[in-house]
């Protein structure tokens, strides 16, 4: 209630109290207090439409800290080998044929380019065998009838590098591990040191390296 309301309410409480009359009022009193046409709170507003600004869209740098990393896929590229050697190059394997008990190593070394330069073919790996060796070697061992030469255009040959392999080592005594060392060696190497006289310490060394080699194999061999 405004605050000119106040006595027409009381009047009019008073008249109903005493059974009286609304009309028997005071005129002073029943006239209302004039209102006020609209109250600050219905006044109605001008709506106000704010601009809309657009949000640019930055684009995220490659390699920022709010971009996730892909994962590398792993390349299926065929793996890199490398060239055999030509023969007389520092990595080229060698043999002499005066010392049947490198060919062994003669062996490991060639195999070992074969399996860094990719070289899978018996043919190829034949082939390859009698580069690096002297020219009477290569002779010897192109006659061995488990070696064919090498063709593209052959089909599987019947002999594989392991049994052309096992055929060369056979023509050459001591060169085989099971047939490394005899007693004859062990009595050689006695022999000689009893011929040089042994003076020094170091002469000793060397003939006591050669005996241990021979006679720790003699007795492992049984």
């Amino acid at each position: 209630l405004l605050p000119g309301d106040y006595p027409l309410r009381l009047n009019r409480e008073i008249a109903a109290a005493k059974n009286l009359p609304v009309d028997n009022i005071n005129p002073a009193f029943r006239s209302e207090s004039p209102r006020p046409t609209a109250s600050l709170l219905d006044v109605q507003q001008p709506e106000t439409h704010l601009p809309e600004i657009p949000v640019p869209e930055f684009p995220i740098p490659k390699n920022s800290l709010f971009e996730i990393p892909t994962p590398p896929i792993p390349s299926m590229a065929q793996p890199h080998y490398n060239s055999m050697p030509a023969k007389g190059h520092g990595t080229a394997p060698l043999f002499n044929p005066s010392k049947p008990r490198e060919l062994l190593r003669y062996f490991t070394e060639l195999e070992f380019l074969f399996a860094s330069s990719g070289v899978t073919d018996d043919a190829k790996k034949k082939a390859l065998g009698i580069r690096y060796v002297d020219y009477n070697t290569s002779e010897q061992w192109l006659s061995i009838s488990e070696y064919q030469p090498y063709d593209d255009s052959q089909p599987a040959l019947p002999y594989s590098y392991d049994d052309w392999k096992r055929a060369v080592i056979s023509l050459y005594p001591g060169a085989d591990a099971a047939t490394k060392y005899s007693m004859a060696d062990l009595d050689r190497i006695m022999g000689e040191a009893a011929r040089t006289n042994i003076k020094t310490i170091g002469q000793f060394a060397d003939y006591y390296r050669k005996f241990y080699q021979v006679s720790k194999w003699l007795t492992d061999s049984g």
